[in-house]
């Protein structure tokens, strides 16, 4: 069951109206989609911030109007003053529930990998995944298991757990997460490489110093 929103509806005035609504803890918004015309409204703060809490910015929402129709919505754009820490302004794209759509999930691991424990560092470079599937089908997440990872070893957006209903759009080969060797034995292998760099250097030089001594020679 979505969850449900009160909303009120607001004139396209100039922006001295998005600031009173903003001062009295409204948050101002719109409402998109094929074939509809663009709506214009406002909602509490406190309803924006909970509801975010709860379903996050992936979910399929019920928008409710004072008139008692409603509307099925996700969260397509979401405006923040990072400053004040204050949502400014939300998109709301109306959905069709058979229709397929497009979303993102986070990405949840689980385990502790091996190579952890023997000094190996995790690192996570995805945090999130696009999916396609039906609006009231999107998975709370997409988990990889990663207890069996080695040092050197990852796994790939295509090793994640996906429910059959839905389809992964992110390419299958990007790295999700690995476990990269100890801080030391990688400052040693960088010491090793820079050495092996300055010796490189160092002998072409001599090879170059040498050319000249026997051009002079000749001449």
């Amino acid at each position: 069951m979505a969850y449900t929103i009160t909303v009120e509806k607001r004139e396209s005035r100039p922006r001295s109206i998005l600031t009173r609504l903003r001062r009295e803890g409204r948050v101002p918004a719109v409402v998109y989609g094929k074939g509809i015309e663009n709506e214009l409204i406002h909602l509490e703060n406190s309803e924006v911030i909970k509801m975010l809490q709860q379903e996050g910015t992936s979910a399929v929402y019920e928008i409710r109007f004072p008139d008692g129709k409603s509307r099925k919505v996700m969260i397509r754009e979401l405006q923040k003053d990072r400053v004040k820490d204050q949502i400014l302004h939300i998109d709301f794209k109306e959905v069709k529930m058979n229709e397929p759509i497009e979303a993102e999930v986070p990405v949840e691991l689980t385990g502790e990998p091996k190579g952890v424990k023997e000094g190996g560092i995790l690192e996570q470079q995805l945090r999130s995944v696009k999916i396609r599937c039906l609006p009231d089908e999107i998975p709370e997440s997409a988990k990889g298991e990663i207890g069996d990872l080695e040092i050197g070893e990852s796994i790939t957006a295509g090793d994640l757990r996906v429910p059959e209903v839905a389809e992964l759009l992110t390419d299958p080969q990007e790295v999700v997460a690995s476990v990269r060797p100890p801080q030391v034995e990688q400052e040693k292998e960088a010491e090793e490489e820079a050495e092996a760099a300055a010796e490189a250097d160092k002998a072409k030089d001599e090879a170059a110093d040498q050319d000249d001594v026997e051009g002079k020679e000749e001449d």
